[in-house]
């Protein structure tokens, strides 16, 4: 525990306003300062701090304290939390009451972490690599890289007398089966991690010349103190901008973050060698930011993407996903001068249920009637996972991307049919047929239809509406849909058909933004960027339900 007197010297030294305009902005008024407040929605300034008392108060919500307490609700952490943030801020050193092993090996880790980097300032093939990854000098000390040199780690911990059970219980050491003592990082170039407050609590290593017979990275094994499942690389350095601008960019790789951070983009973060799991949503969650997966677009980085998105999504996590055109990274990106790029790509991203739903719908074959049936229940399922009013939003979306009717998403009770007979005609597919029946059967309903859509718009009666608009005579199609009891006409029919009509035009914006982002990726970003914006602008009309010209 913290000691009371180190507590006493911290309270006496934290000052509220210089703790609470760290995280949103304060206006002066008379001798208190005012906020719109972090806790609650408002849009009257309602949250006070008073500097004479040291304390603030919400007079909306009725949240109040002093330091300790803002830090605890905006980040939502616990005290020992605060008070370690707190001391971090005011240099202000803090006792404990009883054990202090894990202090104990905090700081044994600390001193292994300027071990390392002491040894890659005289490793210069570790410089000269990361001077060609694109890696500033400054960037060196701000993630307090280094490298491992196992006879210069194991003369650094003798010479520091450092306690070696600890460093295998750490794992900086390693030991073989004839217990034997070994330094585990060797030869590897080395990158820190540290929990939120920015302690070291474990490291990451990578080969400098890749080998078949190394693993390319590696991290520190579980303990106490990392927990790869739980912290994300670069949170402390990103942490202040993240909470500032309620933005989080998840990334997979270390020196992405590191080069994001360099280019402007101060809060990147990355997973630990492993996919993003539920144990990340507490650090994700912190501050409520909006979360951006950066991956990369080759079907490792797609298939990462689309678990993230699962989780996010049944989260409803604001944000999305941007996919790099494969083999590029967003280290390569900055390092070629593309950070523009990048920035427009950012402000872009694909809505995680958006992309879910999207790639549900890739894994299966449309065509394949016993596909299609599966792909429908997989989004089923998903959609079910999200609250009703989500579900209701996204229904339409989910209808264009299978090329279907929305009313297979919101079936209605059966009805008492006449028997049918055994061997009817197949229906290739519903709403493309009901919209045929509607302009076969109401000319007017044709002629307004040609204002809106084209052939192409149609996957299975581009002929038939070819046949309909050049009045030709009607062949065989076009009479057995117009006689086809199984595709219901409404009274009057113009509102259903121009609903119908709707799906149709959604479902094919749909479709073709998927192929801009997978189909597309031999054009220059400049032009895939516009064919987004384009198809990404007429989705977002159709739908709010409005006709739009293809």
């Amino acid at each position: 525990m913290i000691t009371q007197e180190s507590l006493e010297q911290l309270k006496q030294v934290a000052d509220i306003v210089e703790v609470v305009q760290g995280y949103i902005a304060l206006k002066k008024i008379g001798s208190n300062y005012q906020a719109i407040c972090p806790f609650h929605d408002e849009k009257t300034p309602s949250f006070v701090v008073n500097p004479q008392r040291n304390s603030f108060r919400c007079y909306g919500c009725s949240k109040s304290g002093n330091a300790f307490t803002f830090i605890m609700e905006y980040e939502k952490v616990d005290f020992p939390t605060a008070a370690q943030k707190l001391a971090g801020i005011f240099n202000v050193p803090l006792h404990f009451t009883h054990s202090k092993e894990p202090a104990t090996n905090m700081d044994t880790l600390e001193q292994i972490a300027q071990c390392y980097q002491a040894q890659l300032t005289k490793t210069p093939n570790a410089l000269e690599y990361l001077r060609q990854r694109g890696v500033s000098p400054q960037s060196l000390k701000d993630f307090s890289l280094g490298f491992c040199a196992p006879p210069s780690v194991m003369d650094y911990i003798q010479a520091h007398r450092l306690d070696t059970k600890a460093l295998l219980d750490l794992g900086v050491l390693g030991q073989d089966d004839s217990k034997k003592v070994f330094v585990r990082f060797a030869k590897r170039l080395m990158f820190a991690i540290h929990n939120p407050n920015g302690k070291v609590v474990g490291f990451g290593g990578r080969v400098l010349q890749e080998n078949a017979q190394m693993a390319k990275y590696i991290n520190s094994p579980q303990t106490p103190l990392f927990n790869k499942s739980k912290l994300l690389y670069g949170y402390f350095q990103a942490r202040q901008n993240i909470l500032k601008t309620r933005q989080l960019i998840l990334t997979e790789g270390y020196l992405d973050v590191i080069l994001l951070h360099q280019a402007g983009f101060n809060t990147a973060v990355a997973t630990l060698g492993t996919a993003l799991t539920p144990e990340h949503l507490p650090i994700l969650s912190r501050g409520n930011p909006s979360i951006i997966l950066l991956y990369d677009g080759d079907k490792a980085g797609r298939a990462a993407a689309f678990k993230a998105s699962q989780l996010l999504a049944k989260e409803l996590k604001s944000g999305g996903v941007v996919l790099l055109t494969p083999p590029l990274d967003p280290a390569d990106m900055i390092l070629q001068g593309q950070a523009d790029d990048l920035k427009a790509l950012l402000a872009r991203p694909i809505p995680f249920i958006e992309f879910v739903l999207q790639g549900i719908v890739k894994e299966f074959n449309l065509n394949d009637p016993l596909q299609k049936k599966q792909a429908f229940e997989q989004i089923q399922a998903f959609l079910r996972d999200l609250p009703p009013i989500v579900q209701e939003d996204y229904k339409p979306m989910a209808a264009s991307l299978l090329q279907t009717s929305l009313r297979f998403f919101n079936p209605q009770k059966p009805k008492p049919q006449p028997l049918q007979p055994l061997a009817q005609r197949p229906i290739s597919d519903p709403l493309e047929e009901l919209l045929i029946k509607y302009m076969a059967l109401y000319p007017e309903l044709l002629e307004r239809a040609k204002v809106y859509i084209k052939p192409e718009v149609f996957r299975h009666c581009a002929h038939a509406f070819e046949l309909l608009c050049a009045s030709e005579p009607e062949d065989a199609q076009i009479v057995a849909i117009k006689l086809d009891e199984r595709l219901p006409i409404a009274t009057p029919p113009h509102k259903d058909f121009d609903a119908q009509l709707v799906l149709l035009t959604r479902r094919y914006f749909a479709t073709q933004l998927e192929q801009t982002n997978y189909l597309h990726a031999d054009l220059e970003l400049s032009q895939r960027l516009e064919m987004l914006s384009l198809w990404r602008a007429k989705l977002h009309q159709s739908n709010q339900g409005e006709l739009v010209k293809v």
